[in-house]
């Protein structure tokens, strides 16, 4: 049942002329991220976007059910939201069926923060029960950063560091065919980030994905970008992690980490 389930959503028609329309000439997108790094930012965009249909989209990661197949079936005027990490053979499929790349990367400080929170909410996460039995946010926040054992863990499994999340993602910055978009430039003045740079962020995906849209209309769409409303919405602030990190935080993610975050270009060292 879950198989048919997973499928259900490539089968798709256009219900209005728009639809029917935009079904033949709007772009075909991957909008892929890092969790927690500002997948419903991203896609709150795409949804105001002319020539895609929302109601088309639907989220996949490495787990799903024939994932290179549901790439494949990107079909014109539809986007699809994801977790994958790089590799040449998604590339190479986005590339030989005109699919537009889209990839957003946010300060992984700020993703470490937020991951522990929401798997703590979040009681279908397979880490969430071992994440609810540590005594404090601290404790969340250093597994969040540091990776957990798999004999800590109902399934066995380790839960790598966010370094280890971060690396198998970093090859999208460097391919041709993606657009990256920050998320400190796409969050705006809701998130404390500039709306001069919210403004180009979402101009350059106009751009990058050949939809014709009249220039006054971009601050419109940056100005409804912001959406409170996401089912694991939490804060979306830039920064927020200076509120959350002690010295030990410190020192565990620039020990694990500190190399992606300036490959990354969110540290110029180690002196943070």
């Amino acid at each position: 049942m879950l198989k048919i389930k997973s499928y259900i959503p490539e089968l798709l028609f256009p219900v209005t002329l728009n639809e029917f329309s935009t079904s033949f000439s709007g772009p075909k997108v991957l909008a892929n991220s890092m969790p927690k790094s500002g997948t419903h930012l991203l896609t709150r965009v795409l949804s105001l976007l002319p020539q895609l249909i929302s109601r088309w989209a639907y989220h996949v990661d490495h787990n799903t059910w024939r994932v290179e197949q549901k790439i494949i079936n990107i079909r014109r005027g539809q986007y699809l939201s994801a977790h994958l990490y790089w590799s040449q053979e998604l590339t190479t499929i986005c590339q030989d069926r005109d699919i537009r790349t889209l990839f957003i990367i946010r300060d992984l400080r700020d993703i470490a923060v937020s991951n522990a929170y929401y798997i703590f909410k979040n009681r279908r996460h397979r880490l969430s029960t071992y994440f609810r039995s540590l005594p404090s946010d601290s404790e969340r926040l250093m597994a969040s950063i540091v990776g957990v054992d798999g004999n800590l863990i109902a399934d066995g499994i380790r839960s790598g560091s966010i370094a280890e999340h971060a690396i198998a993602f970093v090859p999208w910055l460097n391919d041709p065919n993606c657009l990256t978009i920050r998320f400190e430039d796409l969050i705006g003045t809701a998130g404390e980030g500039s709306e001069d740079q919210q403004i180009q962020a979402v101009s350059n995906i106009i751009n990058h994905l050949g939809i014709d849209l009249p220039p006054s209309q971009v601050p419109e769409i940056a100005q409804k970008a912001f959406f409170t409303k996401a089912r694991t919405f939490r804060k979306g602030k830039i920064g927020d992690w200076v509120n959350h990190f002690s010295e030990e935080h410190k020192q565990a993610f620039k020990e694990t980490a500190g190399k992606v975050l300036i490959e990354l270009g969110y540290a110029t060292g180690y002196e943070w």
